[in-house]
């Protein structure tokens, strides 16, 4: 038990050195690849999961999902509706349809949706990316 409290001391630590020194396009990279973390988390629990059993596979895929919805909450958060146009409009809508679909995935633990909605952050993640290398 100690060494698992050491490890998520690190954890944390290495979590805050990676945040504090970024850029704000640097802390939404980190915001997509930490939900395509988390959604990760949450198909390898699907996974194991039958019959709602083993109870903490259960709690591990309801917490990945919701810190999962809870990141994708962020980011349609911060989108910038007057000066966004479309694309903010666009983006919004599938931020919407994304926590939607974790819901239906959370309830009947469907790994495909949980792909799709994987395939969805990654497509934006790339466009991000590419945004920011540009930008260098």
């Amino acid at each position: 038990m100690y060494g698992q409290s050491q490890a998520a001391q690190y954890r944390a630590v290495r979590s805050h050195g990676l945040v504090a020194d970024a850029s704000p396009t640097r802390l939404v990279q980190i915001m997509f690849e930490q939900i395509l973390a988390q959604l990760a988390t949450a198909r390898g629990a699907m996974g194991r999961i039958t019959d709602n059993r083993p109870v903490n596979e259960v709690v591990a895929k309801g917490n990945a999902i919701a810190k999962t919805q809870g990141l994708i909450g962020q980011l349609n958060g911060t989108l910038n509706m007057e000066g966004g146009g479309q694309v903010a409009q666009n983006l919004r809508a599938l931020y919407e349809y994304m926590m939607n679909r974790l819901t239906l995935a959370n309830v009947t633990n469907d790994q495909s949706v949980v792909a799709e909605v994987a395939g969805l952050i990654s497509m934006i993640k790339s466009g991000w990316d590419q945004i920011v290398t540009d930008a260098r």
